[in-house]
């Protein structure tokens, strides 16, 4: 099957997996609407992805990635297969389109595992703040608990972690941050949906979703200012030759 027709994805050569699934703008007609749950995409997240991307192989690194084209109200890849909120269950293609997007995600981690001996899973995400104190950025992993790669395993908060302890590095200089790992208000509701439970204690794989606030997405500057705290992240995480 070919499947460019609902995702752009790509391997790479360093073990690092930038997965989008909420930024899809496609509507196919033949897939009938969800009929429950959310329906609204989290708007540019497939274009901040796409900096992302295009930054890093300007610095000749290239990221694994899979970034869903179908619009959310089609299919919510972020939620457990048997929830009603994931897809219609009278569409076959939709159930395609949700199973086809788990299992090359998780190809993607296996594969970084056995040809670099870890992983670093992104799930990127965005949110609308409902108050202005509320975080710009919140990581979500469910209290640490799909996080297995240690940097530092004396530390006590989020820059134990590789993966996690260069990105709340990088972002927490330009935006307020919530790391995950404290009981919070904002990380309650954000701890990490059905892509990053699914990575529950798998070995020597770490992932994390990464909620970022409307107001930053919506701001060329600031996005431009995410997506070079991301980079430069994902390229401080990399052991220099």
């Amino acid at each position: 099957m070919d499947f460019s027709r609902y995702f752009e994805f790509a391997k790479g050569n360093t073990p690092v997996i930038l997965s989008c699934p909420h930024g899809g703008y496609k509507k196919p007609k033949r897939i009938p609407d969800k009929t429950v749950g959310p329906r609204i995409a989290d708007k540019n997240t497939y274009f901040i992805a796409k900096l992302i991307i295009s930054l890093l192989k300007i610095k000749n690194i290239r990221i694994f990635y899979i970034l869903n084209k179908i619009h959310r109200s089609k299919v919510d890849l972020n939620r457990p297969s048997q929830s009603e909120s994931s897809y219609n269950r009278t569409s076959i293609e939709a159930k395609t389109i949700f199973h086809s997007y788990q299992k090359i995600l998780n190809d993607f981690a296996q594969e970084c595992v056995s040809n670099h001996g870890r992983a670093l899973i992104i799930d990127f995400h965005g949110y609308t703040k409902p108050y202005r104190e509320y975080p710009d950025v919140i990581f979500g992993h469910i209290f640490g608990k799909t996080l297995d790669l240690l940097e530092d395993s004396n530390k006590q908060d989020c820059k134990k972690y590789w993966g996690c302890s260069q990105l709340q590095n990088e972002i927490s200089k330009h935006f307020k941050m919530d790391d995950g790992l404290a009981l919070t208000e904002h990380n309650l509701s954000y701890s990490g949906g059905y892509i990053t439970q699914q990575f529950f204690k798998k070995s020597q794989i770490n992932a994390l979703q990464i909620e970022v606030a409307k107001s930053i997405r919506l701001d060329f500057q600031l996005t431009e200012t995410l997506v070079k705290a991301i980079t430069n992240a994902i390229v401080n995480l990399i052991p220099k030759e």
